[in-house]
């Protein structure tokens, strides 16, 4: 998952192998500082355009609205396009860990990059952008309001979406993952449905193009992928279409232990490398 605390970057004994025995390690685009600058530059409305020109002064209103326990208001977001502000709300309850840890691609891009690693990525930040780019500015403030709503229902019972989904990730839970990722998902609602081919389902088909043709081109390299866990599962899912393709898929586990080798943790019965800052 794309979010990061000490639980979440306490990795198992298996992921720290896996990554000093990979070759190469891919990520969904690679973490460089030229390659986050020109991601931030993409998130940027054109020059001389600000949010209050696009947005109705309804959903302005909204936001203010939803913005102001935490002290701010929508110019905050004034230099950024509408869907970056939709996405950028859902991560406002992990300003303060993103802060303090960076998230779980962040954390291995970090241990590559300590081991010599080679490093690639599956898409390019063009692609990722040309997701919501291709949306119109009426259907991005639909997906503004909608993430509003989704929010807003949680906020009224006192819950948070990322904690759900930072707890379903600790437990190895795929179907409570895909269970929380459709929560929201009406499949009469065109923004729902576009969104998730956008997002989901054609990003998984080309992943599996590429990363099966980087398995059958370079046998002999081996590979390690940081690909969020939302692609996994589901009939258009990752681990379905990949082993579609021929190859055989094995769910890594790992051993309750009696003991852990020094320096290690032990949590609940299993062995971890501590979170290193």
């Amino acid at each position: 998952i794309h979010l990061g605390n000490k639980d979440i970057l306490t990795l198992p004994d298996v992921v720290n192998e896996a990554i000093e025995d990979a070759d190469i390690l891919y990520w969904e685009v690679e973490l460089d500082t030229e390659t986050q600058m020109r991601s931030a530059e993409l998130s940027l409305l054109t020059a001389g355009e600000t949010l209050s020109d696009l947005l109705p002064q309804d959903v302005t209103d909204r936001l203010d609205l939803f913005l102001a326990p935490i002290g701010i208001d929508h110019t905050a977001f004034s230099r950024y396009k509408i869907w970056t502000v939709a996405s950028s709300l859902i991560l406002l309850d992990e300003i303060q860990d993103l802060m303090n840890y960076g998230s779980l691609d962040d954390y291995i891009w970090k241990l590559a990059i300590s081991k010599g690693k080679e490093t690639g990525e599956i898409e390019t930040v063009e692609e990722q952008v040309s997701i919501f780019d291709g949306f119109s500015i009426t259907e991005q403030i639909d997906l503004l309001n909608n993430t509003l709503d989704s929010l807003e229902e949680y906020d009224s019972i006192g819950q948070s979406i990322t904690d759900e989904i930072k707890n379903a990730y600790l437990f190895g839970d795929l179907e409570l993952l895909q269970d929380l990722s459709y929560s929201d998902y009406d499949e009469n609602n065109p923004i729902d449905v576009k969104l998730r081919n956008r997002l989901i389902t054609d990003r998984n088909y080309n992943m599996t193009k590429r990363i099966s043709e980087l398995i059958i081109d370079n046998p002999n390299t081996q590979y390690f992928f940081t690909i969020g866990a939302g692609h996994f599962y589901g009939d258009d899912g990752l681990i379905t279409l990949i082993e579609a393709e021929g190859f055989t898929i094995t769910r890594v586990e790992f051993d309750k232990c009696e003991e852990c080798d020094s320096g290690e943790v032990r949590i609940e019965e299993r062995c971890y490398a501590p979170y290193i800052k």
